[in-house]
């Protein structure tokens, strides 16, 4: 099963580069375009530099910049593998709560082995940028989030010990989260990790495009070299991981907001699906997240100053029509709104996802709803959370959720650790 192992990381210095605040960053594909900049002045050795370099050379300059903040003392490797273990502190809208994790290098798997499980689409655009990005840096610059089941808590034990002294690393981000890191070197904390590992099956969390495109990075480095030697560093990728069963993870739905319809009439998208759908219009926008959290089966909808919620009538429609699928991927709401109203009303079937025709994602509900009352877009389509149980039922059978289907939260910070994919790094 699971194959992990400490690494010797690449880790700022921070007498050289300046506090943690201000040079980690979040992973590429959430960082907020107009932010680029103000992270950038707040410190020029910030990890955006790096995770998403701008400019027309912006992988090859990457992979510069990287070395020669290694040469000019910014960054350094740490002398001896580690295991990070890893704490988000956050607020969970009103309650206090926590992630305990650990980073480790992961033995990269195809998905056919079924070692490391997937659990939605990816878009090929975005494994394009991140093989520039390894080929020129030749690292793993942010983690891949990773989810193992294991009821012993086994791995959490030491990690429980692990933490029991002040923390390497501490600091707060903009949004309030607090990330704690402490590097596990002691050789038999190290060991218990690592068969606590063993017997598990790793559920990609978040990382999707940046493990397939490691796999890819794999292949070619090997191509390339063919005296690499068993257990080369781009064997192996940069996950940190977290126990299925730990309370504190939280997972925020996915809205999708449609434009670009060549038509497009409220009532007569409800017409269409009064016959699946009870319809309850007039929904109150504030009550949307427990309406939709009591009520199996349904999604809200949004346009101009109508919502509604739409509760399937047959909950067996599903399985008639997506008879080869599991009942854990049927009964999924957002299967319900990808199969029952978004392609068969709209044509936004899986081509249109990956060319981004479209849908455009938002976790944000009162986004969704501004965008669809404006008519900045022509509706909106709300979802409930996944559950993390679900999650990995459905990756366990071998499926994938459509893109954009689920968001961990809070995202894993870029910048505490880096991952080296040669020895010569």
């Amino acid at each position: 099963m699971a194959v992990i192992r400490p690494f010797g990381a690449l880790r700022y210095n921070y007498d050289r580069a300046g506090a943690a605040e201000t040079l980690c960053c979040p992973p590429y594909d959430v960082i907020p375009p107009d932010t680029q900049a103000a992270m950038e002045r707040k410190n020029p050795y910030n990890a955006i530099r790096l995770e998403r370099p701008l400019g027309d050379d912006r992988y090859a300059e990457a992979g510069r910049r990287l070395r020669a903040w290694l040469r000019d003392g910014v960054l350094y490797r740490d002398p001896a593998p580690a295991y990070y273990a890893y704490r988000l502190s956050f607020d969970d809208r009103g309650t206090p709560n926590a992630v305990h994790g650990f980073f480790a290098g992961v033995r990269l798997t195809d998905f056919a082995a079924g070692v490391v499980l997937p659990h939605e689409e990816t878009l090929s655009k975005d494994k394009s940028d991140r093989f520039s990005l390894m080929e020129h840096t030749l690292c793993n610059i942010s983690p891949v989030y990773g989810l193992y089941e294991d009821g012993t808590h086994a791995a959490e034990a030491v990690l429980a010990a692990a933490t029991d002294t002040p923390p390497a690393v501490r600091f707060t981000d903009s949004e309030g989260v607090t990330h704690e890191m402490w590097p596990v070197t002691a050789p038999e904390a190290q060991a218990a990790l690592t068969a606590a590992l063993a017997p598990e099956r790793i559920l990609i969390a978040d990382g999707h495009h940046r493990y397939e495109t490691a796999l890819a990075f794999r292949d070619a480095r090997r191509a390339l070299d063919p005296s690499l030697p068993p257990e080369a560093p781009s064997d192996y990728i940069m996950m940190m991981l977290v126990n299925l069963h730990h309370p504190g993870l939280v997972v925020w739905p996915t809205h999708r907001l449609v434009r670009g319809l060549p038509s497009f009439s409220a009532e007569d998208t409800l017409a269409r699906l009064a016959g699946a759908f009870e319809i309850t219009r007039g929904a109150d926008p504030e009550g949307i997240e427990a309406a939709l959290a009591a009520r199996p089966h349904t999604v809200a909808f949004c346009a101009g100053h109508e919502t509604a919620l739409l509760t399937l009538r047959d909950a067996n429609a599903p399985a008639r029509l997506l008879p080869d699928r599991s009942p854990d991927y049927r009964a999924l709401d957002v299967t319900l709104l990808h199969t029952m109203i978004l392609e068969p009303l709209f044509g936004i079937d899986r081509n249109n996802m990956a060319r981004q025709e479209n849908l455009v994602y938002t976790r944000s509900l009162e986004e969704a709803l501004r965008g669809a009352r404006t008519g900045a877009f022509q509706c909106a389509f709300l979802l409930a959370p996944t559950p993390v149980s679900a999650i990995g039922r459905v990756a366990g059978a071998g499926e994938r959720m459509p893109q954009k289907s689920t968001y961990f939260y809070p995202k894993l910070t870029t910048g505490l650790v880096i991952h080296p994919l040669s020895i010569d790094i």
